[in-house]
């Protein structure tokens, strides 16, 4: 693979971090890398829609919400434990996604006030976010990092993680935490959830950064690159 990406002209990825990985990991020559952020598509939400997916879902109580697959890399473990402390403040911790890892699963299994979801349809999810008190991808690894991009642009505030790629995508607008540990992670979560008002703070200066990730400026960036081989 190093020898083969060491030929390539150009090398394109979605991050800084992942562009700083590929140059640590494959010896590839900084000059051909290419860093092109992905987008979101934030259409409106109906005025119903929240209230709508609540009742689907049996979500009477507030809650925190984390998106993604069940594996390590999210790091599910330090945010589990907050399970009873957020049922004696009557919230749930709702998990959005696919299972993956069995040992993960197991574990969320066992968890108290977790409601895992499974899959849902994006617009569900969308809502889902929206209706959220906060957004918790404390991950140990992300290329990108979708989930928090797509929270920040549904108006939520977000605690991720400040070793990897969400932090590019959150920036000042998101708490930025150390995801190895589970205390920081999980202050980060009741802090945001004991004030509402930064937390409000936070959900719109997300929004408003959200709407500098386009995927029409994904795809001028693409054409550019292109441009600029042909050339």
């Amino acid at each position: 693979q190093g020898r083969v990406a060491r030929k390539l002209k150009r090398i394109l990825t979605v991050s800084e971090s992942s562009r700083r990985d590929i140059i640590t990991d494959f010896g590839v020559d900084p000059s051909v890398m290419r860093v092109i952020p992905l987008g979101v598509a934030a259409a409106p939400l109906p005025d119903d829609a929240v209230a709508t997916v609540r009742r689907r879902y049996s979500l009477q109580r507030p809650y925190i919400i984390s998106v993604g697959t069940l594996e390590p890399r999210k790091n599910l473990a330090s945010l589990l434990p907050l399970g009873a402390e957020l049922d004696r403040r009557g919230v749930d911790l709702v998990l959005v996604g696919p299972s993956g890892w069995a040992d993960v699963a197991s574990s969320v299994a066992r968890a108290s006030s977790v409601r895992w979801l499974g899959f849902v349809p994006t617009a569900d999810r969308d809502a889902l976010l929206a209706g959220a008190e906060v957004a918790a991808q404390p991950s140990l690894a992300e290329g990108f990092g979708l989930p928090v991009l797509e929270a920040m642009a549904r108006g939520t505030a977000v605690v991720t993680s400040a070793t990897t790629s969400t932090a590019e995508v959150a920036g000042d607008t998101g708490v930025l935490v150390d995801p190895t540990n589970p205390g920081e992670v999980q202050a980060a979560v009741l802090d945001l959830l004991d004030d509402p008002d930064r937390a409000a703070l936070l959900g719109e200066a997300g929004r408003r950064r959200s709407a500098e990730f386009t995927w029409e400026r994904c795809a001028r960036a693409h054409a550019a690159m292109y441009a600029e081989l042909l050339g």
